[in-house]
């Protein structure tokens, strides 16, 4: 009996600190959780792979410090001289892969500057959602904007040499080199012009893809609910654009002497009983404010605004928009700087 009970006084304090840790586990917010799930995740990776993950937190450096209005950590981001296709590495050409067809591509403008592709099977009065104005709501203490990737793991090209290869990547779980590096690049520059933004990098395409809306959506309601403040939702994606069997499209333009990738907002239309989309027109409006006010500043930088069948989770919020920045035949460094353009006239619409 004494045995047991000095067993008992043996473990009283692991007791406590299980405790103590259960009891912090339990005040962890949704953004806490996920920030320590990533960490598990890449402890994981340490111990079963040693060298890649030395490799991983050297690429991508380190991890910053959240900053204070409460955006998760996320890799240094290198600038675009160091994706300059000028400086890559060109693989010669090999059997398979086929040519890129690098090409501005347009439209009559419907209204304004906003050239418009209506595939939805909705009429709009395109004029007058225009002259309307975009309507954001008041700005409060918090997050403005919400950045997240539906289909995280999309890849840019690594050079620019008229070609490509069978074997060169079109995904990437490095966010280094997909398209999660672009929306840093817009949330960079938010938070310099002292607008509260969170960037949530999680890969919901992957390791399945089918299902990544569904999961983006979750992750979306779960900043909703946190966050209150948050006044805009963009999904950022990277497109793919065949011109035939072997021929991949690269939609480029210049700005102030730099390639840059183009971009097209896409806009869903789809409402049913089921999955309501009550925030169309108010998408709408925003879909072409925003389009208008980066093809002035930067002619040719928009492709077509895209009204489409689909709903795209933008339901969940007023102010949502699916934007594709270039496509897998762009260079990063080309999309670094159009994450920029679109990160600073989004910033000015908000402080207006």
């Amino acid at each position: 009996m004494k045995a047991m009970g000095r067993r008992i006084w043996d473990i009283l304090p692991l007791m406590a600190w299980v405790g103590l840790v259960a009891v912090c586990l339990y005040a962890l917010t949704p953004t806490q959780w996920r920030m320590l799930g990533d960490g598990a995740a890449t402890l994981a990776v340490g111990l079963q792979a040693p060298r890649e993950s030395i490799e991983y937190w050297q690429h991508a450096k380190q991890y910053a410090a959240s900053p204070s209005d409460g955006s998760p950590a996320f890799p240094t981001v290198y600038t675009g001289e160091l994706y300059d296709a000028s400086a890559s590495v060109i693989p010669p050409k090999g059997d398979g892969g086929g040519a890129v067809s690098e090409e501005q591509l347009g439209g009559e403008a419907v209204v304004g500057a906003v050239a418009i592709k209506n595939s939805s099977g909705v009429s709009f009065d395109f004029e007058a959602l225009l002259k309307a104005g975009v309507s954001l709501g008041e700005a409060t203490d918090g997050p403005q904007v919400l950045i997240v990737h539906t289909h995280a793991t999309e890849r840019y090209m690594s050079y620019y040499a008229g070609y490509y290869n069978d074997d060169d990547p079109v995904r990437s779980t490095d966010n280094a080199e997909n398209v999660t590096a672009v929306g840093e690049a817009i949330a960079q520059e938010l938070r310099a012009a002292g607008i509260g933004v969170i960037h949530d990098t999680t890969h919901h395409d992957h390791p399945a893809y089918t299902g990544a809306y569904d999961r983006s959506a979750q992750t979306v309601s779960a900043y909703l609910r946190e966050y209150p403040s948050i006044r805009v939702v963009l999904d950022i994606h990277r497109d793919a654009i065949m011109r035939d069997d072997l021929t991949k499209v690269k939609p480029t333009t210049t700005v102030a002497g730099q390639k840059a990738s183009q971009m097209m907002i896409i806009v869903g239309a789809t409402s049913t009983e089921e999955r309501p989309n009550a925030y169309c027109e108010d998408n709408l409006r925003f879909g072409l404010g925003l389009h208008q006010a980066l093809e002035e500043a930067h002619s040719g930088l928009m492709r077509p605004l895209y009204l489409v069948d689909a709903r795209y989770n933008q339901g969940l919020k007023a102010g949502s928009l699916l934007v594709e920045i270039g496509t897998d035949a762009n260079t990063l460094s080309e999309s670094l700087v159009s994450g920029r353009l679109l990160g600073k006239q989004l910033a000015a619409m908000l402080a207006r």
